[in-house]
């Protein structure tokens, strides 16, 4: 019992301390906005600069965060800064573990729930990445149209960019606004094109880039050769939709079925916990929950494999 104490005192103390600080940086954002409100003769670089320096002053100097972290929230877009996040995480970890164990005081269980809250965060990241990067494939036709019409009109290739990321929305329109800053200092076009290739993870962007530089060095008409690609990327969109159509039955079957396990555990749980004890108590239990969960990883990865089909 004093095991458990100290678990839940140590537990309870983080969880407290993450929402307080978690709470004292929403203040500080809020009045960071208001001053920025307040200060609006000034130009757009000298507030984007104040806003950085403020927000520097938010991070918090316990937290020591990567940059391939921060590199991949800015890709996801997600607008909590990489701070709150990690604050954010600690709590997902944190919390309903020690809530299980002021309810019934049971490591193993504490345990396994404070392993999924820290999983659960890095899935919604991943899961927000491929989002993003699937909705800058479907914005990618559109934006070779919006190109190939302003190089027609008479635009440079950088001003035709430009009115790419103008006219588009996120995530291809703040992707195209970071190649056009880049090549207004020099960069040359493939090594900012394919900085986002790798950020996006994007085949048909790679192809783009490589039209575009053999264009620039051998000549060529750019318009039609976009024309030809963003046809090529739609026809492909659509064999891709059509995939995941015949494809939807079998990717639903494996979230239910995978699912059914997971909600009947907690369901049990919550409606009679003496009669699911055993299984966090004895042994044989503990041993049969392991080979579930092993055997539900196993069952989404097999059929992620049959379902996610790659041409």
């Amino acid at each position: 019992m004093k095991l458990v104490k100290w678990i839940l005192l140590i537990s309870s103390t983080i969880f407290v301390y993450c929402m307080v600080q978690l709470l004292l940086a929403y203040i500080l954002k809020r009045r960071l906005n208001v001053e920025t409100r307040l200060k609006k003769i000034q130009t757009d670089d000298i507030k984007k600069a104040q806003q950085e320096t403020s927000s520097k002053k938010l991070r918090l100097s316990f937290l020591h965060i990567s940059q391939s972290m921060k590199t991949e929230m800015n890709l996801a877009g997600i607008k909590l800064s990489p701070e709150e996040f990690v604050l954010a995480w600690i709590l997902i970890a944190f919390g309903p573990a020690a809530l299980s164990i002021v309810i019934s005081p049971n490591i193993f269980r504490s345990i396994i729930i404070a392993v999924i809250g820290a999983i659960l965060p890095l899935v919604y990241l991943r899961v927000a990445i491929n989002k993003r990067r699937t909705l800058f494939e479907r914005q990618l036709g559109d934006a070779l149209m919006v190109l190939a019409n302003a190089l027609r009109a008479g635009f440079s290739f950088q001003q035709a960019l430009a009115n790419v990321a103008n006219d588009l929305s996120d995530p291809i329109g703040k992707e195209f606004s970071a190649v056009c800053r880049e090549l207004q200092i020099g960069v040359d076009v493939e090594t900012a094109l394919m900085k986002v290739v790798e950020r996006m993870n994007s085949g048909d962007l790679k192809l783009i880039t490589t039209a575009v530089v053999v264009q620039q060095q051998v000549g060529g008409n750019l318009s039609e050769i976009l024309d030809t690609i963003s046809q090529t990327i739609r026809d492909r969109l659509a064999i891709k939709r059509s995939i995941k159509t015949l494809t939807a039955q079998g990717r639903i079957s494996g979230k239910i079925i995978g699912g059914i396990p997971l909600v009947l555990l907690i369901m049990i749980t919550l409606v009679n916990p003496s009669y699911i004890t055993p299984l966090f108590n004895t042994f044989v239990g503990k041993a049969l929950l392991a080979a579930g969960a092993v055997m539900e990883v196993l069952g989404f990865i097999v059929i992620n494999k049959i379902v996610n089909i790659k041409f």
